[in-house]
């Protein structure tokens, strides 16, 4: 009968933490809101005609475009594991076999004053 062996995991395919994967999701949302508000401030100030339209379609376009960026998962973890050692490749082992001296086990607690109880 074989068995499989469960999937190996390696510290460099490791997903990044809860509190890192947020901390990246607000600030690639932060910064696609950065760039809506700035193509709306410019759209009203300072451009005319087709880049002024260009601009408004910016604006109303990009939270749409945040919001996907904000929710893209992290790729990082989902990559497969490498692949086990083989058989014959060599192994940690514990180093030679311990050394067994034979005697008797002497307890403190039955010996007063050198005389045994």
């Amino acid at each position: 009968m074989a068995t499989t062996a469960a999937p190996l995991s390696s510290i460099t395919t490791a997903r990044a933490g809860a509190s890192v994967d947020t901390s990246q999701r607000i600030r690639r949302y932060a910064i696609t809101m950065a760039f809506r508000t700035a193509c709306f401030l410019l759209a009203v100030t300072v451009a005319h005609g087709w880049l002024q339209w260009a601009l408004f379609a910016g604006a109303v376009f990009l939270p749409y475009m945040g919001v996907l960026l904000a929710n893209q998962a992290d790729e990082k973890g989902l990559r497969k594991p490498a692949r086990p050692a083989d058989d014959d490749a060599p192994q940690l082992t514990t180093g030679p076999e311990p050394e067994y001296v034979e005697g008797v086990v002497i307890d403190d607690s039955e010996t007063v004053s050198g005389t045994v109880r």
